[in-house]
């Protein structure tokens, strides 16, 4: 018989009191037998992580641990923050279906040889990733490390607090990315969730450099912004050059950057960080080049929740069987800040998908394939 995937989330006001609760609820659903495990910490305890993964190491036997700390943390139809709390999943894998990698700081590390030597045995499809936001330039190895066995990688960026933000790579870590490569033969199926439905046709940076654009498709970028907010029916009515309601509409539209080669209209979203109505420009988290092709897009909570539903029954035409496990790694400005309660977006998962044994957490943003988005929800079913 299959060993099956268990899972656990527990709060409480220290990490021992809530290591002994996630330990207790995990021995409960059966015996034990190694594997690899995910462990998952609310950012306000992520300084007792090394505590946690020692006690829960020793107390269920399991040597190999992935994880990190963010700023909430998930379970089956459950979402914890700003609060201590925990997730921990395991996964009944053989030791040799899988390779835990601590953190790549450089292409020289991703030229490891031991890493090199897990690649070549495992001959991966799928792997995890956590990224330090400490040391974010590390972000530009992901392409590199995909292209590691044409490996899909899944992840988010970890959050810390005044100690510091924490990765687990069988110890508890930090300082670039580390995670998980799987086997070749280790079957997962993983859907995007966007948050955000486009507004407007697709555009070309004609002027732009770094974060500011001031052409787009050789017209001032503040006045295309300006003239798509007021044909946006669901959005803000701006008029040309009104520099102040134009400023309070900005929280709500985002600027995202079209991916080239895809024939499914897939972005990636950025900040718009400012707009200046006086001299035309517009100001974003990201470096803008000319011959970028973008668009404007809108987040809000209704567009959250139905683009999340058509993520989970695309996922769903999808599957061969039940899934086993799930892993959702979502942005923090998701979870209450979107969705209304700190549950919604978890419960709509378990309402869809049913009850299955899952963990994840909330970060500073999401990794899938070799690309860094931001208010999304990646969420990955183990098969």
């Amino acid at each position: 018989m299959t060993a099956e995937f268990m899972a656990a989330h527990a709060s409480g006001e220290h990490w021992a009191s809530i290591s002994s609760e996630l330990a207790e609820k995990l021995e409960r659903q059966g015996p034990i037998s190694g594997g690899l495990a995910f462990l998952y910490v609310s950012e306000v305890i992520a300084g007792d992580m090394g505590s946690m993964l020692t006690f829960l190491r020793s107390r269920l036997g399991i040597e190999f641990w992935v994880g990190a700390s963010g700023v909430g943390v998930c379970g089956p139809g459950r979402a914890y923050f700003g609060v201590p709390a925990a997730s921990v999943m395991i996964a009944p894998l053989g030791e040799d279906s899988f390779h835990v990698y601590v953190p790549l700081r450089t292409d020289a590390d991703i030229d490891d040889a031991v890493l090199q030597e897990a690649i070549a045995r495992l001959e991966p499809l799928f792997g995890l990733v956590h990224a330090d936001p400490a040391v974010p330039d590390t972000l530009k190895l992901l392409p590199e490390l995909a292209r590691t066995g044409s490996t899909y990688l899944v992840g988010g960026v970890a959050s810390g607090s005044d100690k510091g933000s924490a990765q687990i790579a069988n110890k508890v870590t930090g300082g670039g990315l580390s995670g998980v490569l799987f086997a070749g033969n280790t079957v997962v199926q993983v859907g995007l969730s966007q948050a955000c439905s486009p507004i407007g046709p697709v555009h070309r940076v004609t002027e732009g450099r770094g974060g500011i654009i001031s052409l787009l498709d050789d017209k001032p970028a503040y006045q295309v912004f300006c003239d798509e907010m007021a044909a946006d029916e669901n959005g803000l009515s701006l008029a040309s050059g009104g520099g102040a309601g134009a400023q309070a509409g900005t929280g709500r539209y985002h600027l995202a950057f079209m991916v080239p080669g895809t024939d499914t209209g897939d972005f990636v979203v950025r900040n718009l960080m400012g707009i200046d109505p006086q001299n035309n420009l517009l100001a974003v988290n990201d470096d803008a080049q000319p011959g970028d092709a973008v668009r404007f897009v809108r987040r809000d909570s209704a567009t959250a929740e139905q683009d999340l539903r058509r993520m989970l029954a695309d996922l769903q035409r999808r599957l061969p069987a039940r899934p086993r496990g799930a892993l959702y790694c979502s942005c923090v400005a998701r979870g209450p800040y979107l969705f209304g309660t700190e549950n919604r977006e978890m419960m709509i998962i378990q309402e869809e998908l049913g009850d299955l044994p899952l963990t994840g957490f909330y970060g500073n943003g999401e990794i899938c394939n070799d690309r860094f988005y931001a208010y999304t929800g990646v969420l990955t079913l183990f098969m």
